[in-house]
């Protein structure tokens, strides 16, 4: 009988074969694919989160560009670079110079420089951004625009430098003098003749922003100095931004163009500016608008709001004397009718006719008693 052949058997594993992975054969692992780290918030400076100053500016960006949009927007009214203006205002406790009104302009620090971004965007704009520098007539020769030039900009500051006599001879009328000034957006005077400048400039040059001079130092030892007065040149425009406090309690604070600078841009400056108020006022709220915008919130002085609420109500409770009359051993408050009325009535029927008054007078005083009771159990306790 033949023999089956194996052929149309099961197949099967040599003998000797190994089952499986070899013993000691690296097995493949799976990646693990690692998460990206969140990048942490940068910590805020002040009690406004930085979070916060974005999403207004961001709100500010989306209300303007839905203004822009708008096809019910008025066919007049298409100056989108002023509506785009950006300002805080800050509102203090009290007035911010008294009752002496101030020339002289706060300068702010900032990390962005307002007039680089001005000066480049002026480049599109109607007026372009021009500096005035006024120095001592016998120091005009010794500094030019070239000496002001800013590395790494695109567009150069155009400086025009004038002595004060030349602004006494060729602009001593009113008009002509006006519109020398207009076409400069950034005034800046040497800080030895700054105190001339109010009769030289006029008065009216001071009620603008743009027009008040700021002062520079263009001395050392007492003699001038190019260096000098080019670091103090460069100091304002690179970081700094002029500030006109007012004699009330409400400051507006220009912070460019909503074009000028992106988001984090913006918040860096409005942080710095923050700092700068709260620390040195006793700041009640912030906001921050665009010309034709809403105001958006930014902070608010829970402390402050107290104090001047506790204020009011003290100013209520205390009546001047001549107001309080004492009927049946109370203290009323009379005004100047019912005082008369009182005079005029017959004394048995005085405590009839203000009864109310007389009523209410106690219940003011049991309130007003009140408060000690309740802090003397505490102290008890």
């Amino acid at each position: 009988m033949a023999k089956k052949s194996r052929s149309s058997s099961k197949k099967s594993t040599p003998v000797g074969t190994p089952s499986g992975t070899p013993k000691g054969t690296p097995t493949k692992k799976n990646k693990v694919k690692s998460k990206p780290v969140a990048k942490k918030p940068a910590p805020s400076l002040t009690a406004v989160p930085r979070e916060r100053i974005a999403r207004s500016i961001q709100q500010l960006r989306k209300f303007e560009q839905k203004e822009e949009a708008s096809e019910s927007q008025s066919l007049l009214d298409d100056d989108d670079e002023l509506n785009q203006l950006v300002q805080l205002i800050v509102v203090n406790n009290t007035s911010f110079t008294g009752a002496n009104k101030q020339f002289k302009l706060k300068l702010a620090t900032v990390k962005h420089s307002l007039y680089s971004a001005w000066n480049a965007a002026s480049e599109t704009s109607i007026k372009d951004f021009k500096v005035l520098l006024i120095v001592k007539d016998s120091d005009v020769n010794k500094i030019s625009a070239d000496d002001l030039i800013q590395e790494g900009q695109e567009k150069q500051v155009q400086v025009e430098i004038i002595g004060g006599k030349h602004l006494k001879t060729n602009y001593k009328e009113y008009e002509r003098r006006r519109a020398f000034l207009s076409e400069f957006s950034l005034i800046l005077a040497d800080d030895n003749i700054i105190t001339t400048l109010p009769k030289l400039l006029g008065g009216k040059a001071y009620n603008k922003l743009e027009t008040t001079p700021i002062g520079i130092r263009a001395y050392a030892n007492k003699q001038f100095s190019k260096k000098t007065l080019v670091n103090s040149f460069n100091k304002i425009y690179t970081s700094k931004l002029p500030v006109k406090l007012p004699r009330g309690t409400t400051v507006n604070v220009h912070l460019g163009n909503l074009a000028w600078f992106k988001d984090q841009q913006f918040v860096d400056n409005i942080e710095l500016l923050l700092k700068e108020f709260i620390d040195n006022y006793s700041i009640r709220s912030v906001f921050v608008k665009c010309n034709n915008s809403p105001v958006l919130p930014l902070y608010y002085n829970q402390d402050v709001l107290d104090e001047i609420s506790s204020k009011k109500q003290q100013e209520k409770r205390e009546v001047p004397e001549d107001q309080l009359v004492d009927i049946d051993g109370v203290k009323v408050q009379l005004s100047t009718f019912d005082q008369a009325l009182m005079e005029i009535a017959n004394p048995d029927d005085v405590k009839d006719i203000f009864a109310k008054k007389i009523n209410a007078a106690k219940r003011q005083r049991a309130d007003d008693k009140e408060p000690e009771t309740e802090t003397v159990k505490k102290a008890k306790n």
